[in-house]
């Protein structure tokens, strides 16, 4: 029997939560998001161009559903042409994220905002790239949260959002729970269990994303247990 989406609470918002994650080890998966992002951001011309020029405009990023920020502080210490917004509904997360941003070389190029995802106060195409890890799978309409994404970004912006892709039945979900969180604490095991359930198969997030105009193709499963939809703007439509 195919494992149905079981939601899960929309925001990890208590302090014991947000201290939880940000102990758990991401740096390998952070810094695999970071390399993928910036390996597509090179296949434009543009982007590429300000990327390597130390003068030209700052790229501006909109990290959605930040968490404790670790993303956008590895960004900022990796290269020095961007600028960001990180945005969560979660304040403890943010709380957390205000230490790791000060922490980080360039404080001064991350801002942190209380932002839903689902309806953000941002103009139309305000941002050259907008990212996201994880945030998806504790919507309960992600619809609305990619279309915001889809809304704020400049044409000719990109698109790098990963999220978890839930497994096709209970035993290949526990063997991912095991694999990648065998060693961790009961709790943290129990929380990447409920994502699991709670997360999109790949071809839930291919048709939301066609939906919005962009081709399903930029959509791909990127390990056994990600998906990742990464474009230069939308191809469709």
């Amino acid at each position: 029997m195919t494992l149905k989406r079981t939601l899960e609470p929309e925001v990890m918002d208590s302090a014991e939560d947000a201290m939880q994650y940000n102990d758990m080890d991401h740096s390998e998966v952070n810094q695999n998001f970071v390399d993928d992002l910036l390996g597509l951001l090179k296949t434009d011309s543009g982007l590429a161009e300000r990327l390597a020029d130390d003068h030209a405009d700052l790229i501006d990023v909109l990290d959605v559903g930040t968490g404790t920020a670790l993303i956008p502080a590895l960004l900022c210490d990796q290269q020095s042409a961007f600028r960001v917004m990180a945005i969560d509904m979660a304040v403890n997360m943010l709380d957390l994220a205000s230490y790791n941003v000060e922490a980080c070389e360039r404080p001064d190029r991350i801002q942190l905002a209380n932002v839903d995802a689902k309806d953000m106060d941002y103009d139309a195409e305000m941002y050259d790239v907008v990212i996201s890890n994880s945030i998806v799978h504790h919507i309960p309409e992600p619809e609305k949260c990619l279309a915001e994404m889809v809304r704020v970004l400049k044409r000719g912006g990109a698109m790098f959002v990963r999220d978890l892709m839930r497994p096709d039945d209970e035993q290949t979900l526990e063997s991912i729970v095991q694999t990648y969180a065998g060693k961790e604490t009961e709790y943290s095991r129990r929380l990447f269990r409920e994502s699991l359930h709670a997360s999109l198969s790949l071809a839930e997030i291919r048709q939301m994303v066609g939906d919005l105009g962009w081709d399903t193709d930029c959509v791909q499963a990127t390990s056994d247990r990600h998906w990742t939809w990464a474009a230069i703007e939308r191809v469709t439509g």
